[in-house]
């Protein structure tokens, strides 16, 4: 069987294509037999479900974008997934200590294990099920990335965050948070921020959802409590060095289902990218669903 590489044309300023290349080549020299294929456009099944069918692994070169889009197919095809990062967070590879080393591409192809872990289905009334990898978040920084995204004419990075940033600062007015954690109310009309999460991992380190476990079948759910900017930064500063966990402030809760209100209806980031239907939403479930995807973990060195 071969090994399926995709990548994404536009992913970490054009390199992606290059990194790809170069794992097909380390892993033809493994012995691997290896097609290239970049990605598309609009949904995933129409361009990635019969490429992927009967593959040994799946390679996803590009951000956690990619891997969120291409996760599903994956999953319905039982074929492991590796991420080999070429974005800007690269949240996936660092969960899983993934690299884009060519060589070491090659070698998790060659010798890596298969590990099973969780994912998470977004479900909006009137809406197509969203799959979550990594995390989702209302509040301030899904503003920030629906900011991004809507003056975005190439690929980012960390500088190309500034500008959003101190845009929906200066708009900061934070929804009404009410949360369920499988039936059980944990928040009624919390103004602040709320992170879902599947792992621990999130942007520049923050990681709110400290307790994250991919594999455990259950999902994460953080509410940061802030009415306004000083308050929000005073969140930041914490969950820079974990001291967030402490604050008795903090909503923290885990579970199979988390069902989420948010007063007005407000925007939503999955994996740090805006869902497909992007529109603002006042409601919203996320479900666990239990070791659906397959990867391939790197081989553990001495």
């Amino acid at each position: 069987m071969s090994v399926l590489v995709i990548f994404n044309p536009i992913s970490g300023a054009g390199r992606a294509r290059g990194l790809a290349e170069a794992a097909a080549d380390a892993a033809r020299s493994r012995g691997l037999d290896v097609e290239l294929l970049p990605t598309s456009p609009g949904p995933a099944d129409a361009w990635l479900r019969e490429p992927i069918r009967g593959r040994r692994a799946l390679v996803v070169v590009g951000g956690d974008g990619a891997v969120r889009f291409a996760a599903p197919e994956a999953v319905r095809a039982g074929v492991p997934l590796v991420h080999c990062p070429a974005g800007n967070e690269n949240l996936f590879a660092r969960e899983f200590g993934m690299t884009a080393v060519a060589s070491e591409v090659a070698e998790t192809l060659a010798t890596g294990q298969v590990r099973r872990i969780d994912l998470v289905r977004a479900s909006i009334e009137g809406r197509d099920d969203e799959t979550v990898a990594i995390m989702a978040s209302f509040g301030f920084d899904a503003e920030v990335v629906h900011d991004l995204a809507s003056v975005r004419t190439g690929t980012v990075n960390n500088l190309s965050y500034v500008r959003p940033i101190l845009r929906r600062m200066r708009a900061f007015d934070p929804p009404r948070i009410s949360a369920r954690v499988d039936g059980e109310p944990v928040a009624d009309g919390i103004p602040g921020m709320v992170v879902v999460a599947n792992s621990r991992q999130y942007a520049s380190r923050l990681d709110p959802a400290r307790r994250a476990i991919m594999d455990d079948g259950l999902i994460d759910l953080v509410i940061l409590p802030a009415r306004s900017v000083s308050d929000l930064l005073g969140w930041m500063v914490r969950m820079r060095f974990g001291a967030h966990m402490r604050d008795p402030r903090l909503i923290y809760r885990t579970g199979r289902r988390i069902e989420l209100e948010l007063d007005p209806p407000s925007v939503w980031q999955a994996d740090g990218d805006p869902p497909r239907a992007s529109e603002p939403t006042g409601q919203v479930r996320f479900d666990v669903e239990p070791g659906v995807l397959a990867i391939l973990e790197p081989p553990r060195t001495a």
